[in-house]
């Protein structure tokens, strides 16, 4: 997933620290999913691959694909805004789904 980017640039376009973005180079644990979510969005891949962890199955690996694809062009905000609609969603799932 190189870019060519620093890591000034990449985290000027992310929106996100500089200490952030070193931190998840360096492995550091502890990593945001926002963070993560921003960086490949920037970067142009997907989840799995930015965190090194193989996925089975195509289904999951299509839906990492299409949460960075619909992320791409997006301001940090409206990444940060999803997520926080995302993450009610799946909080008050089970109160409405069987």
């Amino acid at each position: 997933m190189e870019k060519g980017l620093t890591q000034e640039r990449l985290a000027e376009k992310t929106e996100l620290s500089l200490t952030a973005i070193q931190k998840v180079e360096t492995g550091h644990s502890g990593s945001r999913l926002e963070t993560l979510i921003r960086i490949a969005a920037v970067l142009g891949g997907s989840l799995d691959v930015l965190v090194d962890i193989d996925v089975k199955g195509e289904k999951h690996r299509f839906g990492q694909e299409a949460v960075c694809l619909l992320f791409h062009d997006k301001t940090a905000s409206e990444v940060k805004y999803a997520i926080a609609v995302m993450d009610s969603i799946f909080k008050y799932k089970d109160e409405f789904l069987d």
